[in-house]
């Protein structure tokens, strides 16, 4: 059901390319999307993003919404090209050596067999990886050269956004903490309450898988490459089984009560002793960091470090969109699919080509 439901989407829109090129004055190929001062975007390298992002949906989308997704994922490729090619003018594009330092730090949080295998989930090849970092390295060094570099934040900036803000660095203990997780095998939402929702075989697999683990931490292994190697959690694998900054409402809410109570026993350092249970699975819980409650004032090295991100990242975010906007007016972009999309849905209105 779900391959046929994909099938009628890509002949929907294969047979759009191949409908109205005749109506335009310009040469524009079948299974050319979009063109960007006369630099084609191709249909294939569209749908392979748009099949990933369907795919980590686990939704089939009806028409309608995956032609939205495929415009939205459009407009980003039509975004990157016009940023891709004014780094070219500015002669900044990312070299082998930069590209290949993201590589490095990109996999240092994987075993080879575990990186592969995210690529093979991801219907990635190792050319596809290089080629984003080759994209997302170069935009980075012209956003650099345009914009970050110039961006300064005052003392006076800093002591004004603390007045207006004092009342947010009034703030509740918090803990930093790692965690492994394992999760038996079926139904991965439902382990509390006597683990129901799986048989007993794969709650008892889980059950000494995490025992097994818990040991060799507990015995001086290094918490952070067993978690990398063996968590479950993908995402904080990645960084060594880290959660991040966490308060007691977050834990309670968003892993579980007894999840902050196991945590709450512990020194900086310390490991519970045994594995925590909650709807997820069994967590090895270890505490990194842990700050008291209190107001932190304005006197205080990260107080200041704090407020200084935020400005720069909000002035950041507010110049490097200004800036793309101003390539795109300076730019000729013609979106070929959503002129197609018209015409399959019958509206007769086509925008010019944007200068």
């Amino acid at each position: 059901m779900q391959t046929k439901g994909m099938l009628i989407c890509a002949i929907v829109l294969l047979s759009s390319f191949g409908l109205g090129s005749c109506k335009s004055e310009l040469k524009i190929a079948a299974d050319t999307v979009a063109v960007v001062n006369k630099r084609e975007i191709k249909l294939v390298e569209l749908e392979k993003i748009f099949q990933n992002k369907v795919k980590q949906s686990n939704q089939i989308p009806s028409l309608e919404e995956a032609q939205t997704l495929r415009l939205e994922i459009l407009q980003q490729l039509i975004n990157d090209e016009i940023l891709m090619q004014q780094a070219a003018k500015d002669s900044l594009e990312a070299t082998e050596a930069e590209i290949n330092t993201k590589l490095t730090s990109l996999k240092k949080n994987f075993t080879e067999e575990r990186f592969q295998q995210s690529l093979k989930e991801q219907g990635l090849t190792v050319e596809d990886i290089h080629g984003e970092l080759r994209k997302s390295t170069t935009i980075e060094k012209l956003f650099s050269k345009e914009i970050t570099s110039k961006i300064s934040v005052s003392d006076a900036e800093i002591s004004d956004f603390f007045k207006k803000n004092k009342q947010i660095f009034n703030l509740p203990e918090t803990w930093r903490v790692n965690h492994i997780l394992i999760t038996p095998k079926g139904n991965p939402t439902q382990v509390a309450g006597g683990a129901k929702g799986f048989d007993a075989q794969t709650v008892q697999e889980a059950q000494d898988r995490v025992v097994r683990l818990l040991k060799r931490v507990l015995g001086g292994e290094d918490f952070r490459v067993v978690a990398r190697d063996n968590s479950d959690d993908s995402t904080s694998a990645q960084s060594g089984g880290d959660l991040g900054v966490l308060s007691a409402q977050q834990m309670e809410k968003q892993i579980g009560p007894s999840f902050f109570q196991a945590v709450q026993t512990l020194k900086v350092g310390e490991i519970f002793a045994r594995p925590v249970v909650t709807q997820y699975g069994f967590h090895i819980v270890q505490v990194t960091e842990k700050a008291a409650a209190g107001q932190h004032d304005l006197s205080e090295a990260a107080v200041q470090a704090n407020i200084r991100q935020v400005i720069l990242g909000r002035r950041d975010n507010l110049l490097k969109t200004a800036y793309l906007d101003k390539l795109r007016n300076e730019a000729v972009v013609r979106n070929v699919l959503a002129e197609k999309i018209l015409d399959e849905m019958g509206m007769t209105a086509r925008p010019a080509a944007k200068k």
